[in-house]
């Protein structure tokens, strides 16, 4: 009799045990890999752009279904959330997010193609943005994401008529020529 009862509980722990293992492993989902096939062109990742407006390029070197996602994201305090620094908030341990575009889809059908998006009146802080390669079930199989700071416009007032230093337009294009001959 002693020993149907001892049995019988190590069944239980033996079943308890495996349940509690696969109810953690279904809870934390793995992060997606990025796809070697796409590439966010602009913004270049961890930088800093002075502008109103976020011009997002993805360039895809292969036929693929992608989804682009702009969110805003703050640190989390015990003041509230708060926009920092690009180091201080991959640091972070608590991050809001809030959308700021998308998702919106695009699907290319090329072995080399670039999808661009532009959104508009964006306040300074911490932007993700973030590219899934979706497959003909609309299930994401990859994900590419970038971190970038914005920070406020600055006039730049050229009196020499030679033009300024590079604007939002100069720098997309630099980037695009890194991306296709590389730095």
């Amino acid at each position: 009799m002693r020993r149907n009862k001892r049995t019988i509980a190590i069944i239980f722990i033996l079943v308890a045990m495996l349940a509690i293992g696969t109810s953690i492993a279904f809870a934390t989902e793995q992060p997606k890999a990025p796809n070697p096939n796409v590439t966010i062109v602009n913004p270049v990742s961890e930088s800093v752009i002075y502008s109103n407006n976020l011009l997002v390029s993805v360039k895809m070197t292969a036929p693929v279904s992608i989804r682009v996602l702009v969110e805003q994201e703050f640190v989390i305090t015990e003041d509230g959330n708060k926009s920092v620094s690009i180091a201080e908030h991959i640091e972070a341990d608590r991050i809001y997010s809030t959308n700021r575009s998308g998702p919106s889809a695009f699907t290319n059908a090329n072995n080399l193609s670039f999808h661009t998006e532009l959104v508009e009146n964006v306040e300074p802080g911490i932007y993700r943005i973030t590219i899934e390669t979706v497959n003909a079930q609309g299930d994401v199989i990859y994900v590419n994401s970038s971190l970038v700071e914005v920070r406020e416009a600055v006039v730049n007032l050229d009196v020499t008529g030679q033009g300024g230093q590079g604007g939002g337009t100069a720098q997309f294009l630099r980037n695009i020529l890194r991306a296709i001959f590389g730095d």
